[in-house]
């Protein structure tokens, strides 16, 4: 079983994730802002991060570069989540996220991206 954090400003989206994730065995943490994230991550220890680029208070790419440069973050997996035109796939790469996917989110591509990164068998 994964521990996974989802990030995202959308309470719906938040919602639809984690039921999905919990169905299928896993744990969720979840967090609707960039300070909640960093309040999540003071306290817990996910596997991999569901992260939103477009947070009230934060950019989720700036995000991402922080926690691959931070020792003790550096080993998450981490998978962007964006509605942005045109994708950011590019800058979500740059900054070292695992994957991106373009919501509305398709679950069996999460489970399959997910897989890939090694968080879920």
């Amino acid at each position: 079983m994964a521990k996974i954090l989802v990030v995202d400003d959308e309470q719906l989206t938040v919602d639809m994730l984690t039921t999905f994730l919990e169905l299928i065995g896993h744990e969720t943490i979840s967090a609707l802002s960039g300070r909640q994230t960093w309040d999540r991550l003071a306290y817990e220890a996910p596997d991999a991060v569901l992260l939103d680029i477009m947070l009230p208070d934060s950019n989720g790419i700036d995000i991402c570069r922080q926690l691959r440069s931070s020792h003790e973050n550096g080993h998450l997996a981490i998978i962007m989540i964006s509605a942005a035109s045109p994708p950011l796939q590019q800058e979500a790469a740059a900054a070292g996220a695992n994957d991106y996917l373009v919501k509305p989110i398709n679950l069996d591509k999460l489970k399959k991206v997910l897989a890939q990164a090694g968080v879920i068998g």
